[in-house]
């Protein structure tokens, strides 16, 4: 065999994993059912590999941009926030889009309203994550939840996959209440159960602003901040140093949030708080349909383009090693 085989075989050999790559590549565009209507918005379809990465959720948690997203080999950025992209051009070159929101776009094309029988609270406990630890005891939740109004009743509470694994759910299940899970984060159904579960009820409530208070809020079921703040300890990653992690409350979006949101809703959600979860669902400012389709399938050929030549230069690497 010539001094060339051994080559060949190994270039044959490398392109199956430099070319034909996973469906979805980067894990942000994909969590919590992003991809599926993400796709749907875009006019893409669900063979193509979708190339783009996008802040984990609607919000504005500086000092984004995280270093897991300015690393990222997607050709294009993504936020839900007009600021967060402002921010992330002042730093990067790389193409930065408002991400109109999947989940409002999904609601809208399912029509999914509050039931006319909606009643009580959804209560949606502050999950961990696999470095965050949230050690407030379900004892305390306990405590504050029964001293809820009467008309906050009965009370659902929502546990996060993370925290279902970890058997959280059980606990409060032993005092009593109905747990329930919009699922595992990875599974394209995510969406429409996360509205369905919301939707069975008059109340939302938590004791930390996440998405679904923003959610909550654009589909006009009253949303607050009730009971004391989550006692989080960081294990230490990339994003986030080791010790007790306190530094989100401290930010201007958190700030505003508790500002409108703080102890019980009315009965209704309020001009201002539809306002705000609007500008954060990048519903005012968010790409359009038509401006979304190019944006992906440019991303799809730049992607693939990247894939091409990293193919061939490991093809010539053994060839310009042996100069």
């Amino acid at each position: 065999m010539s001094s060339a085989g051994p080559k060949l075989i190994h270039f044959l050999q490398k392109i199956p994993q430099r070319l034909i790559y996973p469906i979805n590549p980067y894990w942000t565009a994909n969590i919590y059912g992003f991809g599926k209507w993400i796709r749907r918005y875009g006019y893409y379809p669900p063979c193509l590999p979708l190339c783009i990465y996008t802040d984990h959720g609607p919000a504005d948690p500086e000092p984004s941009p995280y270093p897991h997203e300015l690393h990222s080999s997607s050709p294009v950025q993504f936020y839900h926030a007009k600021s967060a992209v402002t921010r992330w051009k002042d730093i990067s070159r790389k193409p930065c889009y408002i991400l109109y929101s999947p989940f409002v776009f999904a609601r809208h094309t399912l029509g999914i309203e509050r039931n006319n029988s909606a009643h009580g609270t959804i209560y949606f406990v502050a999950h961990s994550t696999s470095s965050l630890q949230e050690n407030k005891a379900a004892d305390t939740y306990h405590q504050e939840l029964s001293a809820l109004p009467e008309r906050f009743t009965p009370i659902t509470i929502c546990v996060h996959i993370h925290d279902v694994r970890k058997g959280l759910d059980r606990k409060y299940l032993d005092r009593g209440y109905r747990v329930v899970t919009a699922g595992d984060s990875l599974d394209q159904r995510f969406t429409e159960r996360f509205y369905r579960l919301l939707g069975q009820h008059k109340y939302a409530l938590s004791n930390l602003f996440g998405s679904y208070g923003l959610y909550s809020t654009e589909m006009g079921i009253p949303f607050g901040l009730y009971g004391t703040a989550p006692e989080y300890y960081s294990q230490g990653d990339s994003n986030n140093k080791k010790g007790e992690y306190t530094s989100y409350r401290n930010t201007p979006y958190y700030q505003r949030a508790i500002e409108l949101y703080d102890g019980v809703p009315d009965e209704s959600v309020t001009p201002d708080q539809l306002e705000f979860s609007r500008y954060y669902l990048g519903m005012n400012d968010g790409i359009t349909r038509a401006e979304m389709a190019r944006v992906l399938y440019k991303s799809l050929y730049v992607w693939a383009a990247d894939r091409i030549i990293s193919c061939f230069k490991t093809w010539f690497q053994p060839f310009n090693a042996a100069r």
